[in-house]
């Protein structure tokens, strides 16, 4: 499903990733481990197609992604419905003004008919637990509520392949114990995770395999 090959990578002179290749399965669970600046970041903003690499090639379904193929609109659409990326800080990732309107943006953008969208937005805000916050704006929201806003916006759009950076980062016990259940279960669903993290009790619940980039 997913193929870095002989990947390379670099903000202006500062090398991050080098010749790195990794080839996951529909269906896997991958923890991308590594220390600080290592480049576990910029290997999720490689997959989800917002960087692309100076070298080797990154495949999606056979499809190379690179920056020409992302600016094929009706293509660019498609593979963003089927990957979605929770970034580390859900402050970078939320930007409507109400917790309504960020779970319906990707379906509207998916141009779903209105009664869809209404219908995955309701069943989302009631599995998250989110309904009595539908109508406040994110800035207003605890961490913990971000959090969960930011996924229940990737839920809505239902996607096969999930990448998440530092997943538990800042959160509250009840939240990571929350947070935990709801990534075995999207596994446990069939979809594919692709997560960074440097916590061993998430790796070890979660992962099929452990990458570790140095």
């Amino acid at each position: 499903m997913i193929e870095l090959n002989d990947i390379s990578f670099s903000y202006y002179q500062d090398d991050v990733l080098n010749h790195f290749s990794l080839n996951i399965k529909e269906g896997e669970s991958i923890a991308i481990c590594g220390d600080n600046g290592s480049g576990k970041s910029t290997l999720l903003k490689l997959i989800n197609g917002l960087i692309f690499p100076k070298t080797g090639y990154y495949k999606f379904d056979g499809v190379e992604i690179t920056e020409k193929q992302m600016e094929i609109s009706e293509y660019s659409k498609e593979f963003h419905q089927r990957i979605g990326f929770v970034w580390q800080n859900p402050d970078t990732q939320l930007f409507c003004s109400s917790v309504e309107e960020e779970l319906a943006f990707g379906p509207i953008q998916m141009g779903l008919p209105e009664d869809e969208i209404h219908k995955r937005v309701n069943d989302t805000l009631e599995l998250l637990d989110l309904t009595k916050l539908r109508n406040r704006p994110p800035y207003y929201l605890s961490g913990g509520e971000k959090k969960k806003t930011a996924i229940a916006s990737i839920l809505t759009m239902n996607p096969s392949v999930w990448t998440l950076d530092e997943p538990l980062s800042s959160l509250d016990k009840k939240t990571r114990e929350w947070l935990i259940e709801f990534l075995q279960a999207l596994k446990k669903a069939g979809k594919t995770i692709i997560f960074s993290s440097h916590e061993s009790s998430l790796v070890e619940v979660l992962a099929d395999r452990t990458c570790f980039i140095r």
